[in-house]
């Protein structure tokens, strides 16, 4: 798994594998509580936000998890974090996930090309066959961006994820498959 956990970039961001030399950009840019209302923890808390880097870097050393900071090229700024999660080599299979920016970022376009950059290497280098992307039910703006990427809504794992607040959520559960990503990469992402 190794060999695919490199840098993705294109002419506006680059994903750089998660180095615990993030940590201090990622603190300048996680305080907003906004961030993390649909988060499974509230990163905006250093202690919090510290354990959520060491179990990344774990996770990622394991081969559990390929976690990126996402960097403006710009300014080589750190503008938030998305990952590659439950792969399953055996099946092509995986999740991109655990993503966030900070508030300065949302709704800036950043995301789209995260998940450009994310889906072209699942499915040209990685040969990955099935991409799943999961939100919170009650997430719309999330489920709306998920949808704009031309992905498939799957269904709903009930009851599926603790939230904060103690509330337990629903899991919508959307994906791609190889076969729609040409299509996907030459319409929604023609831009790219």
């Amino acid at each position: 798994m190794q060999e695919y956990y490199i840098e993705l970039s294109d002419e506006r961001i680059t994903l750089k594998p998660l180095r615990s030399s993030d940590i201090d950009q990622m603190k300048k840019i996680c305080g907003d509580p906004v961030i993390w209302k649909w988060f499974t923890a509230d990163l905006a808390d250093p202690s919090n936000m510290e354990k959520w880097m060491s179990d990344r870097l774990n996770a990622s050393e394991e081969g559990s998890q390929m976690t990126y900071a996402v960097v403006l090229n710009e300014h080589q700024q750190v503008a938030g974090s998305s990952s590659y999660g439950h792969i399953n080599w055996k099946e092509k299979a995986l999740e991109i996930g655990w993503t966030w920016l900070g508030a300065d970022y949302i709704g800036s376009g950043i995301n789209k090309h995260m998940k450009f950059l994310m889906l072209s290497h699942a499915f040209d280098t990685m040969e990955i066959e099935r991409v799943e992307i999961r939100t919170d039910e009650i997430n719309v703006r999330s489920r709306r961006a998920i949808e704009k990427i031309g992905t498939q809504l799957d269904g709903t794992l009930r009851s599926h994820r603790q939230t904060l607040g103690n509330r337990r959520r629903n899991t919508v559960v959307y994906s791609i498959i190889k076969e729609e990503w040409n299509e996907i990469r030459t319409t929604i992402f023609k831009e790219f």
